[in-house]
């Protein structure tokens, strides 16, 4: 063709995140390329690839450029994603190739890391400017496969609710590191819980058609009792348990489902109906939205998206919710999520109707005018934090029944009590809004801008329909969490969560049941902004274990993670086993610095995170008590974005700039009096060493008699921490107090 074509020289798969030497060659079409021409190669979408360096070819990460004999190119990488090749001198003809080698091996680099996400097909565009007047085509793109890897682990997913005797779907996945589908596991698992029964038994040999993930249509449960599907394959060490499942004998009027309200940051329209399989197929979810942010979102890709919508439309299997992302800056009111109760409807833009759209499109420039052009209709609307937070200055509560508090961004409770202080009703939900296409179960990978294991949204409702759904979060029946698929149910005076109910009364009795994917540590009951009831439930430490754990968030606003580095020193001790505690960003690390040391490292925005310590004694002998411990701990706070490009538009990279400083000091004798915890200030930051407590119960059921109930609205939510520090935040009952 004319503009010459982007080939694959080397393997067309690689392993996620492994090292790779992957080998492109341009080859010049018929308008060659001339001195000053550019090839520009670019992945469409965010990814977490290494950086390719220039500067040694020795060390990982080289990138090598090689034209042909005689000609000379430069090589600029503006960004994460982009390579710019310039021909300087000599001219390149029809036939002739450049070859580009991103991580090359030849003089002792190991490779260049490749993105820790699945992806059936990664493109490298290219792009050519033949002469470099701004004329230019488009080449044939390279296309990639990065698969997963290594098995390390497996989880089961089961629906949260099964009546005895009838058939459910059973979700079986064997995850590498990356939490990606282990394609090469070919494990035999033992699959057991009281009175479940498996159409082909319950020893299941995974094969290369599952490619690590099995469903499992037909289960039946013959008898209640089971609480978890328990996973082994003994030869590979591996086991798992599933999410908590509650058998009766008829299903409840509402069944608790599963979703991905928000993701769907995909550069590709091609690739939408892969994001829905993933949805359905790997996540096991019961229902997503795929929300493009809309000044990105072309018409005829939206249509591309509308088509896969209602092909995967399955009532009672999976549920897509239309919709699209409205992407306003801050001064416009920050982005907010819009769903659909119908399909087919046009995407409304906060702008690029004109660049976008098609010439009878217009847009809605302020979240104002999103408000008003929806009210009076079905749709539904949920600020979120993402690209730029949601200002909730602006609310209409006939439209948003619920903010988003947890992505792959972080966790945002700062935005929940917003809404909870300007007097917002409003219910709470998860989402992913992750750009690898993994909906339902993303991880951050080596990303700058993400920090956190994607969010998921429970929802109760009468039945797994679009109308089922919409209906649920509109009631404010939903509720959120980090990821972890946690039941709960509460309920004050005998109202469920996300009514709202009138009362005579200054006390109310809130009811609250709980059943963790782990252990839980507490459970938190709030009127308002104030704790009202914390009901403990970790064990009493060994006083052999000791926890150190960072907390907090730099900012309220989008990309506010905090980077921390330091030690933790046990003295006269020695440093046994080390747990990780919500390590969701492999940049969070540690790393043993002799026996009685090791050097952390910590990236997490808005939830705990740390170390849990196994310590011995160096002479073998009982543990001193007067044992000291001292923690310190550097953190930099992620401030914002700086240049993008040259500067000449939007940000594009993150800033750090300096946070705080700690450093504390106790023996095991004080840890046992009291933890020793440092607080820092906003947002929560804080820097805890404590003894561990120890696993006790994954479930809990308890009242709480509240008797400061106050004249107005008073909003009752439950936050739920599990001892893995996974979280829920339960959307509010609304008590009415009128003395």
């Amino acid at each position: 063709g004319k503009w010459g074509s982007l080939e694959l020289v080397s393997a067309p798969q690689v392993e996620a995140g492994e090292l790779a030497s992957i080998h492109l060659r341009f080859v010049a079409g018929g308008a060659g390329l001339f001195p000053g021409g550019t090839v520009s190669i670019d992945t469409n979408s965010d990814s977490d690839w290494a950086p390719p360096q220039l500067g040694d070819a020795s060390a990982d990460g080289y990138l090598k450029v090689t034209p042909p004999a005689g000609r000379a190119v430069s090589v600029h990488t503006p960004d994460h994603k982009s390579i710019v090749i310039t021909l300087q001198s000599g001219e390149l003809k029809s036939g002739e190739s450049i070859d580009i080698v991103l991580g090359d091996r030849s003089g002792g680099g190991g490779g260049l890391r490749a993105q820790t996400f699945y992806e059936p097909r990664r493109n490298f565009l290219c792009e050519v400017d033949p002469t470099g007047d701004g004329t230019h085509g488009s080449a044939e793109m390279a296309v990639l496969r990065i698969a997963g890897g290594n098995a390390e682990s497996l989880s089961a997913i089961a629906p949260s609710d099964i009546e005895v005797g009838s058939s459910f779907a059973l979700l079986l996945k064997a995850e590498d590191r990356w939490g990606n589908p282990a394609e090469r596991y070919r494990g035999t698992v033992e699959v057991s819980a009281p009175g479940l029964i498996l159409p082909d038994g319950n020893s299941l040999a995974f094969d290369e058609d599952d490619a690590g993930v099995r469903r499992i249509d037909g289960a039946v449960f013959t008898e209640a009792g089971a609480t978890r599907i328990d996973l082994e394959d003994a030869q590979n060490g591996l086991s798992a348990s599933s999410n908590q499942v509650r058998i009766t004998q008829e299903l409840p009027a509402l069944k608790l489902f599963w979703g991905d309200p928000h993701s769907g940051q995909i550069a590709d329209a091609s690739k939408i109906g892969d994001y829905f399989t993933y949805a359905k197929e790997v996540s096991g979810l019961d229902f997503a939205g795929y929300q493009r942010n809309d000044s990105a979102h072309s018409t005829d890709d939206y249509d591309v998206q509308q088509v896969q919508e209602k092909a995967f439309h399955e009532p009672g299997r999976f549920v897509p919710l239309p919709g699209f992302e409205w992407s306003g800056n801050l001064a416009a009111g920050g982005h907010h999520n819009v769903y659909f109760s119908r399909f087919d409807l046009p995407m409304k833009r906060w702008n690029g109707a004109d660049r976008l759209g098609r010439p009878d499109e217009t847009d809605l420039p302020h979240v104002r005018d999103l408000y008003n052009y929806y009210r009076g209709t079905d749709t539904v609307i949920t600020p979120h934090v993402g690209g730029q937070h949601a200002d909730l200055q602006f609310h209409d509560p006939t439209l948003e029944p619920a903010v988003e508090v947890t992505s792959t961004h972080g966790s945002f409770e700062w935005i929940l009590r917003e809404s909870i202080e300007r007097g917002y009703e409003m219910g709470f939900v998860g989402g992913n809004d992750c750009h690898t296409g993994r909906p339902g179960d993303d991880r951050p990978g080596h990303q700058e801008r993400r920090y956190s294991k994607g969010g998921l949204t429970g929802v109760y409702a009468d039945e797994l329909t679009l109308k089922g759904i919409l209906s649920a979060i509109k009631a404010k029946r939903v509720y959120a969490t980090t990821g972890a698929r946690i039941r709960a149910a509460v309920t004050v005076d005998g109202h469920f969560i996300g009514e709202k109910f009138s009362c005579s009364n200054s006390t109310c009795e809130i009811r609250v049941s709980v059943e963790g994917t782990a252990p839980l540590e507490r459970i938190e009951v709030y009127r308002g902004l104030e704790l009202v009831h914390t009901e403990h439930l970790a064990g009493p430490p060994t006083g052999s274990r000791i926890r150190v754990l960072w907390d907090g968030a730099s900012r309220m606003s989008s990309y506010s993670g905090i980077s921390w580095d330091g030690y933790i020193d046990v003295g006269d001790g020695e440093i046994g086993d080390v747990s990780p505690v919500r390590f969701d960003s492999p940049r969070s690390r540690y790393e043993r610095a002799g026996v009685s040391r090791i050097d952390v490292a910590g990236w997490a925005c808005g939830y705990p995170s740390g170390v849990v310590v196994d310590l011995t004694d160096k002479s073998g002998s009982k543990i001193k008590p007067d044992i000291e411990i001292t923690v310190v701990l550097d953190s930099q706070l992620i401030i914002g974005e700086t240049f993008g490009l040259h500067g000449e538009v939007g940000p594009r990279r993150m800033a750090l700039a300096p946070g705080d400083s700690v450093r504390v000091s106790a023996t095991l004798e004080q840890l046992a009096d009291r933890a020793a915890r440092v607080e820092l200030g906003h947002l929560n930051r804080s820097v805890t060493l404590e003894l561990a407590p120890e696993p006790a119960t994954d479930r809990a059921d308890f009242t709480v008699i509240d008797d400061g109930v106050l004249p107005g609205v008073n909003p009752y939510w439950v936050k739920v921490v599990q001892q893995d520090m996974e979280m829920a935040w339960i959307s509010p009952v609304f008590a009415d107090y009128m003395p």
